[in-house]
């Protein structure tokens, strides 16, 4: 096949009037308020590069490169509730650019606080005309009465923008906790009306198998998980490298993994063929010519699928390809055509093992960034959003759509509307990687792993570790009420290893539960005592 090169672009003009989001800080609190960063999304919430800046003064903009309507994105402190990113669209209408040589200014604090009241609006709406008869719960209904009551004080204020941002900071506050707990409540009733779901994968890495004793890890591994991934980066930097050198497979402390795991029943997946990140790809390959890419995927990925045969539930086929990790600086044609070639491998290797494809930065802020990575990005990019459906429009065959979830500096609201965009590809959805830290402690400060926090809490409170169960819970339980999503895989297992600083479940190898073990454990005893139903 001849290489496929990415279209040439002629630049055309597209500055217009500058718009500005006046902000008006009626916190108490010393701050920062908001985020000298920000960025613009498209009426899809896929993220777009522009000329937005973020400063004392506001949010300012114009150029959207094109895009007629939009969001800005800005983190933004709403005391009591976090200092969190928020997305302002005109209470879903969005943004338009004036005329160039115009100005426009609004009152930034209303902005956020209409886009989310009204956004709790079509929420509501949305679920009752699902489930005629079902009442959101009374402390969220109370939440969102509050909101909308402090938005109508502020409309009627519009004129003294001080005033109108007091009255629209309370609105934001409670639509933000009415979002929440609208969000969970829902949650629970159709986990309620569907009851238990058997196949539902509750999941993690089973890394930790090398960094604590082994029978430990089985044990408490075993009593809280019934599917694991077993990891194959080619380099390492923190255990047994996949692929050194090019040919030198090395699986024997994988399959001794795997045969522990499958002793105890637990499903497994292997992951991930390809990850073109910087920090696990070898040189051999990067030194490679798309062609002699193509040649090596090929191999590559027919021995791995091969050497495991029917062990493997899923095959993580492509990791983070979507243009964020990009070592190799594909285009974007040649993205969408390895991933077609490793999916056609792998099945045609092994027709009955699941082909997941897995994304990462769920709100694409690298686009704005313009980054691979800690690469400069050459060509256009994609938000995971844009680039699945990319390949489903090329007719890649995959069959599981999979996106990693870290505590993403949002709301749970915004957390589980964004995962719904997913389900419209047809696919069973897997949250593939999702965590979220317990907070500093003695040990972390002293080693300067993890300090004490130097701005205002990003969600609820500080970190610690019943707020890590919280959010646990929280994510658990929204993704087990959608049937489509078939799993949720915490990241990591153990500190002090876990990616996200001490994200684990266990505080240390010696195996000390934290609370979000307990949590997890609950949630499964309770779904598990609900009757089945189809």
């Amino acid at each position: 096949m001849p290489e496929i090169l990415t279209r040439g672009r002629t630049a055309t003009r597209t500055l217009q009037g500058e718009l500005l989001f006046r902000p008006y800080y009626v916190q108490k609190g010393r701050g920062p308020n908001l985020l000298d960063w920000a960025y613009a999304s498209d009426k899809n919430w896929d993220a777009f590069h522009s000329n937005i800046t973020s400063g004392k003064d506001g949010v300012k903009i114009s150029d959207t490169e094109g895009i007629d309507k939009f969001g800005i994105d800005v983190r933004w402190n709403v005391e009591g509730f976090g200092y969190i990113y928020i997305t302002a669209d005109n209470g879903g209408e969005y943004y338009s650019l004036p005329k160039e040589g115009a100005t426009g200014e609004l009152n930034l604090n209303y902005e956020l606080a209409k886009s989310r009241v009204y956004r709790n609006r079509r929420r509501l709406k949305k679920f009752l005309e699902e489930s005629p008869g079902w009442k959101p719960s009374k402390d969220s209904q109370a939440f969102i009465d509050l909101s909308e009551d402090f938005l109508s004080d502020a409309g009627k204020v519009m004129q003294e923008a001080q005033k109108c941002a007091e009255f629209s900071q309370a609105a934001l506050y409670y639509a933000m906790w009415g979002g929440e707990k609208l969000e969970l409540s829902r949650a629970e009733s159709e986990i309620e009306k569907r009851g238990y779901r058997p196949n539902f994968f509750i999941g993690c890495d089973a890394r930790g198998f090398y960094q604590m004793d082994p029978d430990t890890f089985m044990e408490d591994f075993a009593s809280l998980f019934n599917y694991a991934t077993i990891t194959h980066y080619l380099k390492s930097n923190s255990y047994q490298d996949f692929e050194p050198q090019e040919g030198d497979t090395r699986y024997d402390l994988r399959d001794a993994v795997l045969r522990q795991l499958k002793s105890k029943n637990i499903t497994v997946e292997g992951r991930p063929l390809l990850w073109f990140y910087g920090s696990v790809t070898p040189d051999w390959l990067r030194r490679k010519s798309y062609d002699e890419l193509r040649k090596y995927v090929e191999k590559h990925a027919r021995e791995v699928v091969s050497h495991y045969g029917e062990a493997m539930y899923a095959w993580e086929v492509v990791n983070e390809i979507h243009d964020w990790a990009n070592e190799l600086q594909l285009n974007n044609e040649q993205i969408v055509e390895i991933t077609r070639l490793a999916c056609e491998v792998t099945k045609d290797t092994n027709p009955r093992v699941k082909r997941l494809i897995n994304n990462c930065c769920p709100y694409a802020e690298y686009v704005q960034l313009k980054k691979w990575g800690d690469l400069d990005a050459k060509y256009h990019q994609r938000t995971p959003h844009q680039f699945m459906q990319d390949l489903v429009d090329a007719g890649v065959d995959f069959n599981i759509t999979g996106q990693q979830m870290y505590f993403p500096y949002r709301d749970l609201q915004d957390t589980i509307i964004l995962v719904e965009r997913l389900e419209k590809f047809g696919r069973p959805v897997q949250l593939t990687e999702v965590g979220a830290s317990s907070g500093p402690t003695k040990d972390s400060i002293f080693s300067g792993r993890l300090d004490l926090p130097k701005e205002p809490y990003v969600w609820h409170r500080p970190w610690d570790e019943e707020l890590q169960a919280d959010w646990l819970q929280g994510i658990y339980s929204m993704a087990y009420s959608k049937p489509w999503i078939e799993a949720v895989n915490w990241y990591d297992f153990v500190d002090p290893y876990a990616w996200i600083k001490n994200g684990g479940l266990l505080s240390s190898p010696q195996g000390e539960r934290k609370p979000a073990f307990d949590r997890l454990l609950k949630l499964k005893e309770y779904w598990k005592s609900l009757p089945a139903k189809s």
